[in-house]
């Protein structure tokens, strides 16, 4: 492996994590690192801090590390829009995956969403959590037959849904922006940043999270070890990375399969009595768009209105100031024709954040060298994935068998991807054209 030479850094003003109840707990002095431990995790996303806590229950003595360049919670983890999606996210008629592949999809997705609620009700974690499901909304004609598709799709899987017409939507959205939607219960919508941080915090003792500490280099072998941007060098028997697209910069074989795309997300000033009048009624929602490109949207249970949209691709894992500031132009237009009455109301925070990927979604998931195991979510579906890969990698080191890390490990292998510069000329190229045919989706 070689040495890093980027990281994770903050890309404008994350209202998740401002907004977070949790925000200001302080986890362990980077004073107190060892030199020493059984297990290290690299990344305190979703899928590390999953990681760290299946580690714990597997190996209840084992000394356990885990390291992240941002505070938790800071890094992509929390700069998504909070849904915890339950259903296979898939584009209807795909070829490459079969339906057998879709119900695994669904089975492993409840599996880990109900372990994270039993983490939450065994320790009482008080943070933004609402067992509300989740709206596929569409706002042109020609993007209806979608829902129709999905919905036909999950009842061959099992999977629950009920079609909504445009007056049953705006009763329930509060908007009468969209023609139809497509509800499933499943989803639950949380502040992504404050769920992380929460379920960091419930770690057993022998758990040491080490905020604002970038990992420089790893080192494979029988004694792998991880050097620190602090000039500390810290062994251990072995090692996970869950740095999402960032393991690129780590040197493994994999690197250049990997690659993420840039959106922006704003959250508005907390609303108030005479602007919520206009959601009387009205329970929080989350709604995304029936176009890959088009406009996620939440009514949040702090009285605020999440948007997120404006793909770009992320050639280097980062967004810089200025783009984050001209993203507000849209993401402002998508608010204000969805909530016309609302246009007065400013936007607090916005933010940019990336969507890991892979070219044909699959996850990378497994050995990347001796003692040395990684895993990034392929398919953009952050939360529920990356948090499997993280509960799953922890079975594979400790050697706990099962039949869903056998079925996971057998369908992780991203494909290919042209070099650079011709990555990212195509995937812009597409990012256009996607954007160029959603319209009013957007």
């Amino acid at each position: 492996m070689k040495e890093v030479k980027r990281f994770p850094a903050p890309s404008g003003e994350l209202g998740w994590f401002l907004t977070a109840n949790n925000k200001d707990h302080f986890f362990a002095n980077p004073a107190a690192i060892e030199k020493d431990y059984d297990y290290i995790v690299v990344g305190a996303g979703f899928a590390g801090i999953n990681a760290a806590s299946r580690l714990a229950e597997n190996r209840p003595g084992a000394a356990i590390a885990v390291f992240d360049a941002v505070p938790v919670g800071m890094g992509d983890s929390g700069r998504n829009a909070g849904f915890m999606i339950d259903v296979p996210h898939v584009t209807v008629g795909d070829p490459k995956v079969d339906q057998d592949h879709h119900k695994w999809r669904l089975r492993l997705n409840s599996v880990v969403i109900n372990r994270m609620r039993k983490i939450k009700e065994d320790h009482n974690l008080q943070f933004d959590w609402r067992e509300s499901g989740k709206y596929l909304a569409a706002r042109e004609q020609r993007c209806l037959p979608a829902l129709d598709n999905l919905a036909n799709f999950l009842e061959g899987i099992g999977g629950e849904s009920r079609m909504l017409d445009r007056e049953e939507t705006a009763a329930s959205l509060g908007t009468d922006y969209y023609i139809k939607s497509l509800y499933t219960p499943g989803t639950i919508l949380i502040n992504p940043a404050e769920v992380v941080r929460g379920i960091a915090k419930s770690l057993p003792s022998n758990v040491q999270i080490f905020e604002k500490t970038a990992v420089l280099e790893v080192v494979e072998g029988l004694s792998p070890c991880v050097r620190l941007a602090n000039g500390k060098t810290v062994r251990a028997k072995k090692i996970i990375l869950t740095v999402s697209a960032f393991i690129n910069h780590f040197g493994i074989k994999e690197s250049g399969r990997l690659f993420g795309i840039n959106s922006f997300g704003a959250l508005t000033r907390e609303l108030n009595e005479e602007e919520l009048a206009h959601f009387k009624g009205i329970e929080p929602w989350g709604c995304t768009a029936a176009h890959p490109a088009g406009t996620t949207v939440r009514f949040t249970s702090t009285n605020r209105i999440f948007v997120r949209n404006d793909l770009s691709f992320s050639t280097h894992q980062c967004s810089s100031p200025d783009r984050v500031h001209r993203a507000r132009k849209k993401l402002r237009r998508a608010f204000e024709s969805r909530f016309p009455k609302l246009k007065h109301v400013n936007f607090e925070y916005v933010h940019g954040g990336m969507i890991p990927l892979t070219a044909n979604t699959e996850s990378l998931f497994g050995s990347v060298g001796q003692n040395v195991f990684a895993g990034t979510v392929g398919d953009g579906l952050g939360i529920t994935r990356s948090s499997m890969l993280g509960l799953y990698l922890a079975d594979l080191v400790c050697d706990v068998d099962s039949e869903e890390l056998r079925y996971l490990a057998s369908h992780t292998s991203p494909s290919w991807c042209p070099p650079e510069p011709f990555l990212t000329v195509g995937a812009t190229a597409k990012l256009m054209y996607e954007e160029s045919t959603a319209g009013g989706e957007i």
